[in-house]
């Protein structure tokens, strides 16, 4: 009874929700929609240079990748419906519902790419990353989520400052992320890095 009178006396405005998910889930469900689409059979097979530019690519189209009509994976709707619901969220309930997208295991920089692309597919990634190259206005993109790197092993840990160097360093990722407010989280993992190295490393 408390804590029902507390929700109808302030909201929900004091509780901002995360998100969080593993990388290899996000990769799973961007190899499928590729894979459905025709346009990469086999996404999980490319490099991480073919990932970034195969990435890169797709977040500068306006068009979305799902195929109408087109039957998915329980894991992809699943995943996809996260997504979803939280842009119902936010639109109900206003930016502060949800700030938080948190990607655990990110070991490259197309674990953060990978994010994006799911956040524009559900409508909580809008405009393009790079100016339209026919000339005509294009609408800077602007992201819904702060789209955090969790780098949790020993190896990642100390890859975290380059992948955050070349992630900023790609076309659009530096405006994208001044547009939507300017804020950048990094989590630091210290559960698995200690499995993985000891608490002393």
């Amino acid at each position: 009874a408390p804590l029902m009178r507390a929700v109808q006396v302030f909201g929900f405005h004091l509780a901002t929700l995360d998100l969080r998910q593993s990388s290899d889930q996000h990769e799973a469900v961007v190899a499928e929609l590729l894979a459905t689409a025709r346009l990469v059979p086999d996404y999980s097979a490319l490099s991480e240079e073919q990932r970034r530019s195969t990435l890169l690519g797709l977040l500068n189209d306006a068009r979305p990748l799902r195929v109408h009509g087109a039957s998915y994976s329980t894991q992809a709707v699943g995943e996809l419906a996260i997504f979803e619901a939280a842009r119902e969220a936010l639109a109900a309930y206003g930016r502060e519902a949800i700030r938080h997208y948190i990607i655990s295991h990110t070991e490259e920089v197309s674990d953060l790419l990978e994010v994006l692309l799911l956040q524009k597919e559900c409508g909580l990634l809008v405009g393009t990353l790079a100016g339209p190259q026919d000339g005509t206005p294009g609408k800077q993109a602007k992201a819904a989520l702060i789209t955090v790197p969790l780098f949790e092993t020993i190896g990642d840990l100390r890859r975290s400052e380059p992948i955050m160097r070349e992630f900023y360093a790609l076309p659009g990722i530096h405006a994208l992320v001044a547009a939507s407010g300017g804020e950048q989280d990094v989590m630091l993992g210290y559960s698995d890095s200690n499995k993985d190295g000891g608490f002393f490393t």
